[in-house]
């Protein structure tokens, strides 16, 4: 960010921020449990599921041999090392994904002090079945492996069929982009070569300078963070369908086009 913030701006901002925030995040919310059903796998996977489709579904065979392969590229290595095989049915539940806070560990360094803190990006979510997200993935990890194996095998499954759908259903991802919404993969510290579904609006935020961190770590006592919001978007924020519209006519009726165009 370059423009210079002091504590007084950034806690008005900090404000604003967190109220788009949970104003996008319960319409997002809202938008995910119209679409649950869309979200299930198993009209993918079929009868590959325990309790799913008992009559053939086109395509469940080669769906069921690209998860087994994705399961089984990453669950042997570190820091799963799990065993790879898969045999079906597989138990997968059905249920509408939900939104955790993008989080990352960051480091301020301004003159001779330094703070190493958690940041929390409110405008872009982790996408997870619930319960599911990097934060459990963590904990199973670092959990007595001999009794947790089996659920962290189910969870990684789980984390890699919600991919699988996505993919095999890009009109899904088609109705989110139109609500503006936008959908990435990542990879979290800790979790090795997992792709992490992120999805994010068109409102970015971002980290004042180091020293205003510090200063206000120093304050609150906590060592974290949330990033704020950049205004410059909010003033440029624009209506896609409108430009498209205003594309079409520009090309079509170059005269329409002036007309609106002068108002």
């Amino acid at each position: 960010m370059n423009e210079t913030f002091d504590i007084p701006k950034i806690l008005e901002l900090r404000k604003l921020t967190r109220s788009i925030s949970e104003k996008i995040e319960t319409d997002l919310n809202g938008y995910l449990s119209t679409l649950g059903p869309l979200f299930s796998p198993t009209p993918i996977l079929g009868e590959y599921i325990r309790g799913g489709s008992k009559a053939p579904v086109k395509g469940a065979e080669m769906a069921f041999r690209d998860l087994k392969s994705r399961y089984q590229a990453i669950a042997g290595q570190i820091p799963f090392s799990l065993q790879t095989e898969l045999s079906p049915p597989l138990d997968i539940f059905a249920a509408t994904p939900a939104l955790t806070a993008v989080e990352y560990p960051y480091t301020a360094t301004a003159e001779n002090k330094s703070a190493s803190l958690t940041v929390t990006s409110p405008l872009k979510w982790v996408l997870s079945y619930p319960d599911l997200n990097p934060k459990r993935l963590l904990e199973l990890l670092q959990g007595n492996r001999n009794q947790q194996e089996d659920e962290l095998s189910h969870a990684l499954l789980q984390c890699l069929t919600l991919n699988l759908v996505l993919e095999k259903r890009p009109g899904l991802v088609s109705i989110l982009q139109g609500l503006r919404f936008t959908i990435d993969t990542s990879h979290h510290d800790g979790l090795g070569e997992l792709p992490v579904i992120i999805i994010s609006c068109p409102l970015r935020t971002l980290l004042p300078s180091d020293d205003i961190i510090i200063q206000n770590t120093e304050i609150s006592g906590i060592p974290s963070f949330e990033e704020i919001i950049n205004i410059e978007d909010i003033r440029e924020l624009s209506d896609p369908l409108q430009q498209n519209v205003l594309s079409i006519t520009k090309e079509i009726s170059p005269t329409v086009y002036q007309e609106i165009a002068s108002h």
